[in-house]
């Protein structure tokens, strides 16, 4: 039992770079991106084959990110060059993403069977190797978390925010709102590809339809931590997030443990997206007149 829970617990860990990357394109710069879809699985697939050809595990992350970078490049200038809907140039992107990463990999999974050495060597808290990958995993979601909270506080970072707020009065201010959401964009695929190389290594194997539904999977972590914890400003925001996904991936795993087919699981992602929108109607004494689902999708104080 342990073990099944300090799984999730890796696994959220795992996942936080995805649900970090859709909070920066969703709540922050206001745009529906699904070219996570893709970079998630370019990011998986890119530190697969560098890892499997003797790369170390660290420098095959940081392709993986530039990947991401790329990918989310790619989407923000068809946006905003060539003028298509937000919805359709992460569609278009994505869809060449499958073939480019299917073409990379050279087939359809590559297995990695082993962990790294840099995770064996941290301490392993009496529980062994899912120890050490809590203790490697935490440590590397504690520093996306300070690393975007740092980003978001500068000036190009209030930028960013304001583009995603109001991107009208943004212009008027003379912020450049081409650059901005294309180097916006750029980095929050960069997250999601990392997320994408952190759990291909976790797991131990890369498929080209593991990013299928992952804008769905980082919407519902965000609105999941955002609504239990209710963040006041941006490095709370930031936080709720990454637990959001460890909340998320205990719930898939309660939802195992109760008997589920894996088979089911699409389906019992969608259902629990749908309870944690839903939920944002009630109103419960005690909580604001908005509902935590609307929390969720509203600006934290201090997004102003």
């Amino acid at each position: 039992m342990l073990s099944l829970w300090l799984g999730a617990y890796d696994q959220g860990l795992a996942y936080a770079g995805l649900a970090l990357g859709t909070y920066l394109t969703l709540r922050v710069l206001n745009f529906p991106d699904l070219t996570v879809d893709g970079s998630f699985a370019l990011g998986g697939g890119a530190a697969a084959v560098l890892i499997s050809q003797g790369v170390p595990v660290p420098l095959a992350l940081v392709v993986a990110i530039v990947c991401g970078c790329l990918a989310g490049t790619v989407t923000g200038l068809i946006h905003t060059r060539l003028g298509v809907n937000d919805l359709f140039a992460g569609i278009l992107t994505t869809t060449a993403l499958y073939s480019i990463t299917l073409r990379l990999m050279g087939r359809s999974n590559i297995p990695l069977p082993f962990t790294p050495e840099g995770v064996l060597r941290l301490p392993d808290l009496g529980l062994g190797n899912d120890g050490r990958w809590a203790v490697a995993l935490t440590l590397a979601m504690l520093g996306l978390v300070l690393l975007m909270s740092l980003l978001l506080s500068t000036d190009f970072g209030l930028s960013l925010r304001a583009l995603g707020n109001n991107a009208t009065m943004a212009r008027a201010n003379g912020i450049n709102q081409a650059r901005g959401l294309t180097i916006g964009i750029a980095a929050a695929n960069g997250l999601v590809a990392l997320a994408g190389a952190l759990v291909a290594v976790y797991q131990g194997f890369a498929d080209v339809t593991m990013g299928i539904g992952s804008l769905v999977l980082g919407l519902g972590m965000v609105i999941i931590g955002q609504s239990v914890l209710r963040p006041r400003s941006v490095p709370k925001a930031l936080l709720a997030v990454a637990i959001g996904a460890i909340l998320f991936r205990t719930l898939i795993a309660i939802a195992l443990q109760m008997g589920l087919e894996p088979v089911d699981l699409k389906l019992a992602t969608a259902l629990l997206l749908l309870a944690a929108l839903s939920f944002g109607h009630l109103r419960l004494p005690g909580l604001s007149t908005a509902g935590p689902a609307q929390m969720a999708l509203s600006k934290p104080d201090g997004d102003s």
